[in-house]
């Protein structure tokens, strides 16, 4: 019996390894926030990466969000956790948040709530203990549920690939053990996790699909039915991962003017795509102009699609908060946060460094070199390389203003800024938002759209200036 439990053991890590090693989860040297709720997933989470610190070569700290949900009962927990890490030698950064008091105040549903206070809190905690990886305790049981969830609320492809191993920071080193097994574990190594009641009660959509709607499946038709799901989300995320690329690559295709909070789109190359990368499409617009799809459904997608079709002009708008409209052969997408009124801004760049322009949320950075710099960009890009000794004088960022002009690279002549943002098909509702680099004598760059020809880098440059513009990245101005 005991060779068996070894086994077992030996087992658990063997798929734990080869989880994290498939899908490059951590790498030798980084440090790993582990989430831990004294669950036996979270617990037997955090004993199993304790015990391959040394052999995955990374350093571990302990995360634990109350939710104050279960009242002293939550706070055991809390205690349970902070023992538990003080016991491995590990520090243990521990929150207490009313869960459903922001219910109420956010109006949504206890789980919804749950879930994204837990999120936030991690998110914050890894930046402050400068974590490169968060862990979570979710595995092979969870992500069958979790298919089975998004399918009964009518998800597409992308629901039912299931919950990604990997996601930006986030790792799911269980993602391929079965609950059984940790059960097994956390009996072995004799943790005695902490059990939460609530995942017992029926009033929660997920509890229902665990206790009632999987045992009625494997019991009535298909005794084998996990390991079927598991497959399904497994084929549904590789797929779901090509047409991303390919999404990527058609919205580059179809895109001829960006700016802070607004795309511009070619209707007719839009409606030349086929119809699943259409629906995408309109999809990750909305998602670049509002930075989230939230309440954004697939009915939603279909009316902006059929009027697409209909090949007149239409103004619509999405719950995401996006107003929709198409001008002739263009479809613009904006973010309603959009002021108004123009916002009317100039700003010194600091050369070399970082200027930070509050008004429309964006920065400038600005770095000079004497080592020769190819100065080819791809077109639409932040960045751009010119003769820093053909600059007159000082160097600002500012909004344009009717009467300005450029001489664009290789025009031969002038052109006014209005008309580049007019042939860009830039929306009239953001041009005043779209940053203008200018010297004391001339515009010199029009950020992602023109570079004076008056500055561009010559084989007698000696004197590179690199400039970029960095949206959304402004650190000292509170909005």
């Amino acid at each position: 019996m005991k060779s068996a439990i070894r086994n077992s053991q030996s087992e658990i890590k063997d798929i734990v390894l080869s989880t994290v090693r498939r899908h490059s989860m951590i790498e030798a040297g980084e440090k790993v926030l582990v989430a831990v709720s004294g669950g036996p997933d979270s617990v037997a989470l955090l004993h199993l990466l304790w015990s391959l610190r040394d052999e995955l070569g990374i350093s571990l700290h302990v995360a634990h969000l109350n939710h104050s949900i279960r009242g002293e009962e939550s706070d055991r927990d809390a205690e349970y956790v902070r023992e538990f890490a003080e016991t491995l030698g590990l520090e243990c950064a521990i929150e207490k948040v009313d869960v459903s008091q922001v219910r109420k105040t956010l109006r949504l549903s206890m789980e919804e709530a749950a879930r994204l206070v837990r999120y936030e809190f991690l998110e914050r905690a890894a930046g402050e203990l400068g974590a490169d990886r968060i862990a979570l305790g979710h595995t092979a049981d969870d992500q069958v549920e979790t298919v089975l969830l998004n399918l009964l609320r009518g998800s597409g492809l992308d629901g039912l690939a299931g919950m990604p191993p990997v996601r930006g920071k986030i790792i799911r080193p269980l993602i391929d053990v079965q609950r059984s097994r940790i059960e097994e574990y956390v009996r072995a190594h004799d943790l005695h996790p902490r059990i939460d009641a609530t995942n017992l009660l029926p009033e929660y959509t997920r509890n229902r699909v665990r206790l009632e709607l999987l045992p009625l499946l494997r019991r009535e038709f298909n005794p084998d039915v996990d390991a079927a799901i598991l497959r399904l989300a497994e084929l549904a995320c590789e797929d779901t991962a090509y047409l991303n690329m390919e999404t990527e690559k058609a919205l580059l295709g179809v895109t001829i003017g960006r700016a802070e909070g607004a795309i511009s789109l070619d209707a007719t190359g839009m409606l030349s795509q086929p119809l699943a990368l259409r629906r995408r499409l309109l999809r990750e617009a909305a998602k670049a102009v509002r930075g989230g799809l939230a309440d954004v459904g697939f009915l939603h997608v279909e009316e902006v699609l059929r009027l697409l079709e209909e090949g007149k002009d239409f103004e619509c708008e999405l719950p995401a908060g996006t107003f929709v409209h198409r001008s002739g052969r263009v479809l613009n997408l904006l973010s309603r946060r959009l002021p108004e009124i123009p916002i009317i801004y100039c700003h010194e760049l600091v050369v070399p460094g970082r200027t930070e322009v509050p008004e429309v949320e964006f920065a400038v950075e600005a770095e000079v070199t004497s080592d020769r710099v190819d100065p080819m960009r791809p077109p639409g890009s932040l960045e751009v390389v010119l003769d820093g000794g053909r600059v007159s004088g000082k160097l600002k960022a500012r909004n344009w203003a009717p009467g300005d002009r450029i001489r664009p690279l290789g025009l031969g002549g002038s052109k006014k800024v209005q008309d580049v943002f007019v042939d860009a098909k830039i929306p009239r509702q953001v041009r005043h938002r779209a940053p203008l680099i200018v010297d004391d004598e001339k515009v010199i760059w029009i950020a992602g759209l023109a570079l004076s020809d008056d500055v561009k880098v010559t084989e007698a440059t000696t004197e590179f200036l690199i400039l970029r513009v960095i949206p959304g990245e402004l650190s000292t101005t509170d909005h």
